[in-house]
């Protein structure tokens, strides 16, 4: 009996799961289909009527009751693309490709989007739009054609791309052999302002020993300067012992000239007329000017006398007439 009631028990259990997921899937499906269809039909006849606006306020409707409906997307797509919102509708084109399992929806979504993307000339994006394209309808023709287009222009762009990269290398590249050369430059010119003021130290250091050479050269000749105007043994200077010797010489001349006597006074030294070397005392010096004038008296005298023998022998001659 207790058997039976524990099976029951399990039954119970099983069956209200089964009930509950039952009802789970239900609520899923309780958006009627009718009500998306019903958002959808009015989009498009808002799209026919060129009221693209509401038809996108339709289409986004039923999106957000049903987010995985590719026929909203794929339409709100169509929409977008109306109102100029290019890159919004290549996502909605994109989205409802991903998400249809119609091979023909998902052809038709590839292709919208690969058209937006070679208009926008995003060409390697469309290139691989129209591939899926004809991956879902090989006999697109349309979508062929557009490839191949889109797949020139690809390569032209990447020919043009490589081209430009290769002309802003060689614009870096210049640039950097400039950089490169102004700061070689710059280190030259840096090093030569380092050479040159090495250079100049070096010649203000020479000038600096030149002068103190030149000093010391001075002060050597001060020195040898004041050396020989050091004092003799007896304590006096030596120009004054040579003025005392020549004092002495010339003291000796006076005594030697008064033994002589008044004859050699008035007679004139030889060599009177040059200049004497010898300093000469006060009386040496009236003495010789005493001599000078017994001198010019004796010549006086002489040329009187000769005056009167000439006037004697005119007088004779007169007579004789």
């Amino acid at each position: 009996m207790k058997n039976n009631m524990k099976t029951y028990r399990y039954l119970f259990i099983i069956i209200s799961f089964a009930f509950l997921i039952n009802v789970q899937a239900q609520e899923k499906k309780v958006k009627p289909d009718s009500v998306i269809k019903e958002l959808i039909n009015k989009g498009l006849k808002a799209y026919d009527k060129a009221d693209y606006t509401t038809a996108e306020i339709q289409f986004r409707q039923a999106l957000s009751k049903e987010p995985l409906n590719a026929v909203a997307a794929y339409d709100l797509g169509l929409t977008e693309t109306e109102l100029d919102k290019n890159l919004e509708a290549a996502r909605y084109f994109n989205k409802a490709a991903k998400q249809s399992q119609d091979p023909l929806l998902k052809a038709k979504a590839y292709f919208n989007e690969g058209d937006i993307w070679y208009q926008k000339k995003k060409y390697e994006k469309a290139v691989e739009a129209f591939k899926n394209a004809l991956r879902n309808n090989p006999n697109d023709e349309e979508a062929r054609y557009n490839l191949a287009l889109a797949q020139q222009k690809l390569k032209q762009q990447q020919k043009k791309n490589k081209n430009k990269k290769n002309k802003q290398n060689k614009k870096n590249q210049q640039q950097n052999k400039n950089q490169n050369n102004k700061e070689n430059q710059k280190k030259d010119q840096q090093k030569q302002n380092k050479q040159g003021n090495k250079d100049q130290k070096n010649k203000d250091k020479q000038g600096q020993n030149k002068n103190k050479q030149n000093n010391k050269n001075q002060k050597d000749r001060n020195k040898k300067g004041k050396g020989d105007k050091k004092k003799d043994q007896k304590g006096k200077p030596k120009d004054d012992q040579k003025n005392k010797n020549n004092q002495n010489k010339n003291g000796q001349q006076k005594d030697q000239q008064n033994k002589q006597g008044g004859k050699e006074r008035q007679q004139p030294q030889q060599g009177q007329g040059q200049k004497r070397k010898a300093q000469l005392t006060p009386q040496q010096v009236k003495q010789l000017l005493v001599a000078l004038k017994n001198k010019e008296n004796k010549t006086q005298k002489k040329v009187k006398v000769k005056i009167l023998k000439g006037r004697g022998k005119k007088q004779k001659q007169d007579k004789d007439w």
